[in-house]
């Protein structure tokens, strides 16, 4: 039997015509995009399309669009860039952020070095559906505050959180707002003027482009530093040569995303509510799934199997590929500080999270495939509790 892959908001597979864009620049059109022969016209034409592709995902001018190579690359440059570029203009007192205790690790481990930089920082918590209430942000509110960083969907349980009132909250106060959308780009509406937001990053790798390649939106007027410095590519916001490749490839993934974003949003979400009740019909008692009272991205699943450890059901089940578990995390080093964060502000036990799998759902799930997945994982749960 093959494996059945259940964690796509860990990454996705490259979609095939994804693949196909990208052949012809490693192959016959490999110029240079700062040569302004044929094949550097060729390649950055190829760039601006792509830009142009991305932007209209986001609803912004392509202009407001820096390449990078991918969500971390743009998480440091749309805080770390920005809160610099604030810094710089402040003489008379010290700025201060406010985010949230359910970001990625590479916002918090952005938000640290603004404080050995000399920032203040708040950290908000959430209620028991994984939400930021609007409230609790005005409340956090200070007079020398200059940004928020809030993630629009989480990674662990698919919450999404109410941003344009949140921006109201902001741009009422002449606060910039940037947001982690990695998880949300391609898979939900993210049109930056729905959401309100200043900055937003993004990577590819999440709804179909190959990995490494990742973009930052930048509503114009906001101010920015390089995070490295060279040529003049990227505006002069982000140097060094492009992959065009990998934008081109971004590019074709945008136009996929964006002409079915409400089929793909249809058909995960069915994956997901029908996984959840027929692994709780099989199973027999009430399977609990965090963030059920929210809007959640359509293809995540955060769902509790009580008195079942998630890594033991993972290991007897090594032909399923689920999101990673607490204990993964912990044993791993990787990431278990925001996982096990997240679910402390969820009100979580350490047994409830411990229990606690992730599955999500893509555009190449099959029927048969979740299917198979429900009545192996009921299997193992069984085994489990005898």
């Amino acid at each position: 039997m093959r494996s059945i892959y259940l964690d796509y908001c860990t990454t996705t597979p490259v979609a095939a015509s994804v693949r196909e864009s990208m052949l012809p620049f490693l192959n016959e059109f490999y110029g240079h995009p700062s040569n302004t022969h044929w094949f550097g016209r060729a390649a950055q034409e190829a760039i601006e399309d792509s830009r142009s592709n991305l932007a209209a995902l986001l609803g912004c001018h392509p202009s407001e669009v820096v390449f990078t190579s991918g969500g971390t690359e743009s998480i440091n440059l749309g805080l770390l860039g920005v809160a610099r570029a604030i810094s710089r203009n402040l003489r008379s007192f010290t700025p201060h952020l406010i985010t949230s205790e359910l970001e990625h690790t590479a916002v918090l481990s952005c938000v640290q070095q603004l404080t050995r930089e000399g920032w203040e920082v708040t950290s908000v918590g959430c209620d028991g559906n994984g939400l930021v209430q609007p409230e609790t942000v005005a409340e956090a509110v200070r007079d020398n505050t200059r940004m928020v960083s809030l993630i629009h969907a989480s990674h662990r349980i698919g919450t999404i959180q109410p941003m344009s009132e949140i921006a109201e909250i902001c741009h009422e106060r002449d606060i910039l707002l940037h947001t982690d959308a990695a998880q949300s780009v391609g898979k939900i509406d993210c049109h930056v003027d729905h959401l309100g937001v200043d900055v937003l990053s993004l990577s590819g790798h999440k709804f179909y482009a190959p990995k490494g390649i990742g973009a930052l939106y930048i509503r114009t007027g906001v101010p920015v530093e390089p995070m490295f410095f060279g040529d003049s590519s990227e505006a002069g916001i982000r140097p060094g040569t492009a992959n065009v490749p990998h934008i081109v490839g971004m590019g074709q993934a945008s136009k996929l995303a964006l002409a079915g974003l409400e089929s793909s949003m249809e058909l995960t979400a069915q994956y997901r509510d029908r996984f959840h009740a027929q692994l709780e019909q099989l199973i027999g008692h009430p399977l609990p799934v965090h963030g059920q009272g929210a809007e959640r991205l359509p293809g995540l699943l955060s769902i509790e199997l009580p008195g079942v450890s998630a890594i033991e059901l993972q290991q007897m089940l090594p032909e399923v590929c689920l999101g990673p578990s607490v204990a993964q995390h912990c044993n791993g080093h990787v990431g278990g500080h925001t996982l096990n964060k997240t679910h402390a502000a969820l009100g979580l036990s350490e047994s409830a999270s411990a229990n606690t799998l992730r599955v999500s759902f893509g555009w190449t799930t099959s029927d048969e495939e979740m299917q198979q997945a429900i009545q192996m994982i009921a299997s193992a749960y069984e085994s489990l509790v005898d």
